[in-house]
């Protein structure tokens, strides 16, 4: 399919940092963020928040696309995050991405930040 060879397929690689004073998990995506993956983000999210971290960080500075499937998703472990006293923060957002957070008002709900060490700074 045509399609399919023009998509950079989502990725995701998930570290914790409990070194700090304030442990955070990371989630990096990387590739596009559309309908196709979406299921594959939603669970990815929902294990991350069941585990219940103090600090979910997205890192979306190699997410080259989302669109609203993804954006559901992201608010959705935004909302399970602090229905118990979590944090959920968005990093280095590529342009486009950024412009979609933006357009759908997403940055006034979960907070977006430059780097991973203004996101980890309390």
């Amino acid at each position: 399919m045509w399609y399919k060879a023009i998509v950079t397929p989502l990725t995701a690689s998930i570290t914790t940092d409990d070194s700090g004073p304030w442990p955070y998990t990371l989630v990096a995506l990387a590739g596009e963020a559309d309908v196709t993956g979406s299921e594959t983000l939603h669970a990815l999210l929902e294990a991350e928040t069941s585990k219940r971290p103090g600090l979910l960080v997205i890192e979306m500075s190699a997410l080259r696309y989302m669109d609203s499937a993804a954006l559901q998703a992201i608010l959705r472990a935004h909302l399970a995050l602090d229905k118990h006293g979590g944090r959920l923060a968005l990093v280095s957002p590529h342009d486009t991405v950024a412009r979609v957070l933006h357009m759908t008002e997403v940055d006034r709900i979960v907070p977006v930040y430059p780097s991973l060490t203004e996101a980890t700074a309390r």
